[in-house]
């Protein structure tokens, strides 16, 4: 009897475990594609895991989490980091508080499950042993597509291979830094979804080949590997926006055999995801939330009080994790840890304002009180909760103002944040070190195709009736999308560029917003689909041949970390032009499709050199890695 075979009869004898588990598959993961996709993700995130701290801010967190996993949500004891008062970190009542609790709390059963596995086997062997798992559970899954069980049989052989090397190259793990492992390991299963929730989107959109391809552009093709697992918010951000943008596809195309009028839950899974993330980052939900709104209320088929009122019910319960932590530290509902902090101009502007708004509407009441009447008294607590309830919304838009003035009186700032971070000659920051400041397109020089859709506006006719103007599920997330990814910009316009920003981190949900719009794009889409063979081929081509070359070449004639940043941002410059030049051309049509996924392809494998460069060599953070073996790879090479 073969596996598949014994799989199969094992199926017949437990429907029940079937249907639960098709039922897992279909809410988390779509279908077994789906499944594949998320462990195949694990894989490489687990791949490029660091166990250390990357940016100062991770301190906060982690301490944050070790306070809160002892039962105190301000920090007590500095567990991390050389004190406190790390970045990040605000100061209120004559105490210190974290930020991003909404991962801190949902990283706290982590830290209790690695404590358990620390008590019953050396740390590292628990998790290489969780890695192999993934791995062997993606070898399982892929074997359902191949002919014969060489791929089961032969895969199973190789994980264990692989556990056994990493056995025998282990090297004891710190069992002290649990909450930063927990932490990493948060930040990574959720980044993991966001290809996913990709894939998912656009296999509804457009096929599933499609979503598929999608997420080798998003994976290898920008910078959200690297960032996966360092506790930070940006690979939240991007699983927020592109489940923000399925739901809202699905609230206007609802699968086969849904209720019609079931569309409103997928609305309100959008804002409930909007939500959630205020609890995480307030400033960036507060923009996907208006984004959303200007976006979904006109377009929606049903606004009736009814309905409205359900999304506002879920949209307000999804609210108060943020507000009740919001009250227990600072005793307003509208004022996260984030506003009480000094850093930032959004967070100063919040902090004065509300602490203003509080004085004026006590001012108000007591002017009525001994002025025209009662009733103004009694109505000003309703004013000044008004009042500090828009004062977030005056905030925002002060920002995105901000945000255009400054793409009209700072265009070198700029240019430099999105097309050309600097030079090999003067790369260095402020601080007198190494520039390692790299463009949005330097970063994810496949965006640059994004120009494509300059000839499919022009091409564009407005419509000739009212029905006409009626979105489809697809128009409306392309809305969407483009929205948010303008907000973003404006938002962040005024602090870019910014030291030790890496890959343009704080512009992060430009990535997956990004890649869903460039294959949106018809010349990009046709060509996609009818040379996708050319485009595989070219990202491994690239990969392995170009990685070689580009790793003698960093040996041989770069000095330092700066030089080797600006060698890889010539590089993603180098094939961001011609790539730009076809998008431009919007062709794809015989030869130009194929030159078209050839250069993507290329777009896509430069991207990907730098990002195993970047985890294994250049940030390898005193050999950090969570896998020996990579931990190995990087002390072979030692490029400089």
């Amino acid at each position: 009897m073969t596996a598949t075979e014994f799989v199969g009869r094992l199926r017949q004898r437990t429907p029940a475990l079937s249907n639960t588990r098709e039922t897992a598959y279909s809410v988390l993961f779509g279908d077994r594609l789906g499944l594949t996709v998320f462990l195949a993700t694990v894989v490489l995130f687990g791949l490029l895991w660091r166990t250390a701290f990357l940016i100062n801010d991770s301190y906060t967190l982690a301490n944050g989490l070790y306070s809160l996993s002892n039962g105190q949500l301000a920090l007590t004891e500095a567990a991390y980091g050389p004190g406190l008062e790390t970045p990040g970190a605000s100061r209120y009542g004559g105490q210190w508080y974290a930020r991003n609790y909404g991962v801190i709390v949902l990283s706290l059963p982590l830290v209790f499950v690695l404590d358990l596995l620390a008590a019953v086997v050396e740390l590292r062997i628990a998790l290489v042993a969780l890695w192999s798992l993934s791995l062997l559970a993606l070898v399982v899954q892929c074997s359902y597509y191949t002919d014969g069980d060489w791929l089961l049989y032969g895969g199973t052989v190789a994980v264990l291979g692989l556990f056994g090397l990493n056995v025998t190259l282990a090297q004891p793990l710190d069992a002290g830094r649990t909450h930063l492992y927990a932490l990493q390991l948060t930040h990574l299963l959720i980044a993991a979804f966001t290809p996913v929730v990709l894939y998912r989107l656009l296999s509804r959109v457009q096929t599933r080949r499609l979503g598929l391809l999608s997420v080798v552009l998003l994976t290898a093709g920008t910078p959200l590997a690297f960032w996966a697992s360092v506790p930070k918010r940006h690979a939240v951000t991007g699983t927020v926006v592109v489940c923000v943008a399925y739901c809202l596809y699905r609230s206007r195309k609802p699968a086969d055999g849904a209720v019609i009028s079931q569309r409103w839950v997928f609305r309100a899974l959008a804002y409930a995801t909007v939500g959630l993330y205020a609890w995480v980052h307030a400033p960036e939900a507060l923009l996907l939330c208006v984004a959303l709104a200007l976006v979904d209320i006109p377009t929606a088929p049903d606004n009736s009080p009814r309905t409205l009122a359900r999304i506002g019910v879920v949209f307000g319960l999804s609210l108060l994790p943020f507000l009740i932590t919001n009250i227990a530290i600072s005793g307003s509902p509208v004022k996260p840890p984030r506003l009480i902090s000094r850093g930032g101009s959004l967070g100063d502007s919040t902090a004065s304002s509300a602490s203003g708004g509080g004085g004026s509407g006590r001012s108000g009441g007591s002017g009525g009180s001994g002025g025209s009447g009662g009733l103004l008294t009694s109505l000003a607590p309703l004013f000044g909760a008004l009042e500090s309830g828009m004062q977030p919304l005056s905030l925002l838009g002060g920002e995105l103002a901000s945000g255009l003035r400054t793409l009209q009186r700072q265009p070198n700032d700029v240019y430099h944040a999105f097309v050309r971070s600097g030079s090999a000659s003067g790369a260095l920051d402020i601080g007198g070190e190494e520039s390692v400041n790299l463009s949005l397109l330097e970063s994810a020089p496949i965006l640059v195709a994004m120009v494509g859709a300059l000839p499919v506006v022009r091409r564009l006719r407005l419509p000739s009736s009212m029905a006409d103007r009626t979105l489809s599920g697809g128009r409306v997330v392309d809305v969407f999308a483009i929205t948010a990814f303008v907000g973003v910009i404006l938002l962040y316009n005024t602090r870019l560029p910014l030291h030790a920003q890496v890959t343009a981190r704080y512009l992060f949900p430009l990535y997956p917003l990004g890649v869903y719009l460039l294959v949106r794009l018809p010349a990009v889409h046709k060509s996609l689909a009818n040379h996708w063979y050319a485009f595989l081929w070219t990202v491994a081509g690239t990969v392995l041949i170009g990685g070689q070359v580009t790793v003698m070449f960093v040996a041989l004639t770069v000095n330092g970390i700066g030089e080797a940043f600006q060698l890889h941002a010539l590089l993603a410059v180098g094939i961001a032009v011609p790539l730009g030049i076809w998008a431009l051309c919007g062709r794809s049509e015989g030869r130009a499709g194929q030159v078209g996924a050839v250069l993507l392809g290329a777009a896509t494998g430069v991207a990907a050199v730098f990002l195993l460069l970047t985890s294994v060599e250049y940030y390898a953070l005193g050999d950090a890695h969570l896998l020996p073996m990579m931990r190995a790879l990087g002390e072979l090479l030692s490029l400089y």
